[in-house]
């Protein structure tokens, strides 16, 4: 019986320890950008000391595999291998991420009408999950010693948050070794969206622009055809009416024809004179 006891206390010795060791080096860092369209922007960062990570003689791949079996779910995204001297993880990068996608047992941020909600819990229960299976108070241990660094960026003011306000951006910094509230959380304003409705209605009963465009297309046209007509029409003469121009310089004009010398006896024009007697012709001797 001491023997088992003995036992049990030593698994459970063994098992803190490597909460301490596994959970001390963890980080969760994170900024998101919520954009206007509901799509999110940002990264997301998980990262661990690599001088645990190879403990055992384990690769860095294999300790953060195994470590990572303690974490929720995280949004979906663009995953990369992430390191530097100290640590060792992975990035998820997000580019107009829908914003459905961040509904995960460890981020939630969806939109409620017009306002954006936000919420990260840090229930215990969710965390720790593999090592629990030894000891099921190390869960707690396990998200206590945890770091978490977290920002979001909204499109409209911030109205509720237990995070640091500035601007339209909250932020918390949650250390190690530290008790965690329940969850982190904001809620923010979010800007109109049309609906189908008010598509509708626009449609129905807005400013009829098809009409004006098409109105003045044809004022246009109309115009080109009258100045198009204006310029085929043919000149009025410019003497209309005036009298037959005379004979033409050079030429010779009978007696008696218009405009030719007048004889004896006629008046201009070649007609008798009125009392006179046209002449007959000479009498012989």
């Amino acid at each position: 019986m001491t023997g088992l006891v003995r036992g049990r206390a030593l698994r459970l010795a063994g098992c803190l320890a490597l909460v301490a060791v596994l959970s001390g080096c963890m980080e969760l860092n994170m900024g998101l950008a919520v954009n206007a369209d509901d799509t999110v922007s940002g990264q997301l960062l998980l990262t661990a000391r690599k001088t645990v990570l190879t403990s055992g003689n384990r690769t860095v791949e294999a300790g953060f595999a195994e470590l990572r079996q303690n974490i929720p779910a995280l949004p979906p995204g663009e995953e990369t291998r992430y390191e530097d001297g100290r640590v060792f993880g992975f990035q998820i990068t997000y580019r107009d991420t829908p914003l459905s996608d961040f509904n995960s047992e460890s981020v939630k941020l969806v939109r409620d009408g017009d306002l954006y909600r936000f919420t990260l819990p840090l229930d215990p229960k969710k965390y720790g999950g593999k090592i629990a299976e030894q000891h099921p108070q190390s869960q707690q241990d396990f998200l206590r010693l945890m770091s978490f660094e977290i920002s979001v960026t909204f499109p409209g003011p911030v109205r509720e948050t237990n995070g640091t306000v500035n601007g339209r951006s909250v932020s918390w910094q949650v250390g190690s070794n530290q008790n965690k509230p329940a969850e982190l959380r904001a809620v923010a304003e979010a800007p109109p969206r049309p609906s189908a409705a008010a598509t509708d209605d626009d449609d129905a009963g807005g400013f009829p622009w098809l009409l004006v465009v098409g109105g003045v297309v044809g004022l246009l046209v109309v115009a080109v055809v009258v100045v198009l007509l204006l310029r085929r029409r043919p000149a009025a003469p410019a003497n209309a009416g005036a009298t037959a121009p005379g004979p033409t310089p050079g030429g010779s004009t009978l007696p008696g024809q218009p405009g030719g010398p007048t004889l004896p006896g006629q008046v201009p024009g070649g007609q008798p004179a009125a009392g006179s007697t046209p002449a007959g012709p000479p009498e012989s001797a």
